[in-house]
C-alpha cells in the first residue's frame, strides 16, 4: 500500500494543502495588503483564481475531469464565506478568525 504511487501523491497533496491552508491568510495581514486596504471580495477573487488555476494541476496528473451541480452548490457558498474569512482576518486577527473558521469547516463536514 505505502508503495503504490497514488498512496504516496495522496499524502503529498494532504501535506501540501495543509500548508497553504494554514498560510494563505498571513499574506492579509502582511503591511503590503493593508496598506493599499483591498477589499475583501477582491483578496477572495485572487485567491479562488488561484484555486482555479492549480486545480488544474491534478488534470495533468491524469484525474479525469467530471461536473456535478454540488459544484456549483459548493462555489455560491465558498466565496462569501472566504470573503468573510478575508473581513474577519483583518478586524479579529489571524489566529481567532482561523481558529473559528477552521473549526466551522470541520464541523459542517462531518455532519454530512
Amino acid at each position: 500500500m505505502a508503495s503504490d504511487p497514488y498512496f504516496i501523491l495522496g499524502w503529498f497533496a494532504a501535506f501540501v494543502g495543509t500548508i497553504g491552508f494554514g498560510s494563505f491568510a498571513v499574506p492579509i495581514k502582511g503591511d503590503a495588503a493593508n496598506s493599499v486596504d483591498i477589499d475583501p471580495l477582491v483578496m477572495q477573487s485572487y485567491k479562488s483564481l488561484m484555486c482555479f488555476l492549480t486545480s488544474w494541476l491534478v488534470v495533468l496528473l491524469g484525474q479525469k475531469v467530471t461536473f456535478t451541480w454540488w459544484g456549483i452548490v459548493s462555489g455560491l457558498f465558498w466565496v462569501p464565506g472566504g470573503a468573510f474569512n478575508i473581513f474577519a482576518i483583518r478586524n479579529a486577527g489571524l489566529a481567532i478568525s482561523q481558529g473559528i473558521v477552521a473549526s466551522s469547516i470541520v464541523m459542517v463536514s462531518e455532519t454530512s
